[in-house]
């Protein structure tokens, strides 16, 4: 018989009410889960187990009279909540208890994550979708502020700008899909598809500086690369900027003498 509580006992219970007074009670109940089967490992003196048991009973009066316990403990919520009883000897079958209700308040969690979680997508779609029908009605004014809603509502979320973006440009908005598409490249800097989608939406509107300069971010960010050099040799022939096209395809060739861009765009200044 034991004439001192073990210190990860006392230590556990005392953690398990600092947990639900903090509200944390799924995290209160697994710590009293341990606390519990502990003691029912060990055998203790009266005096030594007399604190511990005064403070298992006060968590578990509280634990049954706090918010997140009354759709199990108090379903009619006529306030008087079932009891969860503690007596000596029975500590590993009221572990199982708080592990049991842990498990609960954990799915009851997971589930509201994914509630919320087919709500927000509801919520995107519905956005787009409306976006979309008033684009098509003519509406145009209207659809691009509720596709703008869209990146305001969902802004965190990794992409939600190229994808609007996309949508943008499919619709013919290419003023919008480019300042979308320029948007994501300082916000996920490290994503090509929103420099690809700038350049295309930017070459659309014949706005080819901006295209030039979408490719000279290209370059500080992800560094020269044979194809983009090619790209640029591209945009600088369709531009009339013949020179520039010719010093940008040598450069590609120079580092790949198979780069399609390059080879034909030497092949068009040749004819001409």
């Amino acid at each position: 018989m034991l004439t001192t509580a073990p210190k990860d006992i006392r230590e556990n219970v005392a953690r398990a009410l600092g947990y639900l007074r903090k509200d944390e009670v799924e995290r209160s109940l697994l710590v009293m889960r341990e606390a519990l089967r502990r003691m029912a490992e060990v055998k203790m003196l009266r005096p030594a187990r007399a604190e511990l048991d005064s403070q298992i009973n006060e968590f578990l009066s509280t634990l049954v009279r706090h918010q997140c316990m009354q759709p199990l403990l108090d379903p009619a919520r006529t306030g008087n909540p079932k009891n969860i009883p503690f007596q000596q000897g029975k500590e590993a079958a009221l572990a199982t208890v708080m592990d049991g209700l842990a498990k609960i308040l954990q799915k009851e969690s997971e589930n509201c994550v994914q509630a919320e979680a087919t709500a927000r997508m509801e919520r995107k779609k519905h956005l787009i979708d409306t976006g979309l029908q008033f684009i098509r009605e003519g509406q145009t004014a209207k659809g691009r502020a509720f596709l703008k809603r869209v990146v305001e509502e969902f802004t965190q979320e990794d992409g939600i700008r190229v994808q609007v973006a996309q949508i943008f440009s499919a619709a013919g908005l290419y003023q919008e899909a480019a300042e979308t598409y320029e948007e994501a490249m300082v916000k996920q800097p490290r994503d090509p598809a929103a420099y690809t989608g700038a350049v295309a939406a930017w070459m659309e509107l014949l706005e080819y500086e901006k295209a030039e300069n979408v490719y000279r971010a290209v370059l500080r960010t992800f560094g020269g690369h044979p194809s983009t050099y090619g790209k640029m040799a591209k945009l600088y022939l369709i531009w009339h900027k013949r020179q520039k096209a010719e010093d940008m395809a040598l450069r590609a060739l120079h580092d790949d003498p198979e780069q399609a861009d390059a080879l034909e765009v030497m092949a068009a200044l040749e004819r001409r």
